[in-house]
């Protein structure tokens, strides 16, 4: 909840400041993600809703700064005892972005950054928790519909591990993402 406002404010701040400048974009995506860990395929299925919420700020016609916040929420059952479980994952992520246009309407991005993935998991009565650093690329192209209103389509990848109780896990994976966005 601490990240979760402090990347609230973060962004505010940002807004106020490339509002001013005029350099200002905001997305929503809506994203499928095959997840990157084949235990927590087995437990909670081979995609899941991914919502993520992405503001940046661009200092020159093409370079910008990023940052998001998105979440995962699922309920499963274990594989042999068809036990509840039930796991949610936050990433939120920071990073470099490249922009270019094909035409006045059609434009393109690509964007690399870090992320920290926070997860928990409740299976067996047993509550895992943590977080990880990783990193993530992604790329898409934004069709202008209206100026100040965009779409985009996306695809990107979260790449994370951690060793958990002999066990590696890997919050993240392949997403792909349709979008709504405005640009100030």
């Amino acid at each position: 909840m601490k990240k979760t406002l402090i990347l609230l404010f973060a962004l505010m701040v940002l807004a106020g400041w490339a509002q001013a400048a005029g350099s200002f974009h905001v997305r929503l995506t809506g994203n499928v993600l095959l997840p990157g860990d084949s235990g927590y395929k087995d437990i909670y299925g081979k995609s899941v809703f991914y919502p993520e919420l992405k503001a940046g700020y661009a200092f020159s016609s093409d370079i910008y700064i990023w940052a998001g916040y998105g979440f995962v929420n699922e309920k499963g059952e274990t594989p042999v005892l068809k036990l509840p479980a039930e796991s949610s994952q936050k990433f939120l992520s920071f990073g470099l972005g490249y922009r270019g246009a094909f035409s006045d309407a059609l434009g393109w991005f690509a964007e690399l950054g870090l992320t920290n993935a926070s997860y928990k998991e409740t299976a067996m009565d047993v509550t895992e928790s943590g977080s990880v650093l990783g990193f993530r690329a992604d790329a898409g192209l934004t069709y202008t519909v209206a100026s100040p209103l965009f779409l985009s389509l996306e695809l990107g990848y979260i790449s994370t591990s951690k060793k958990v109780n002999s066990v590696t896990i890997k919050p993240g994976g392949l997403k792909l993402g349709l979008g709504l966005g405005l640009k100030f």
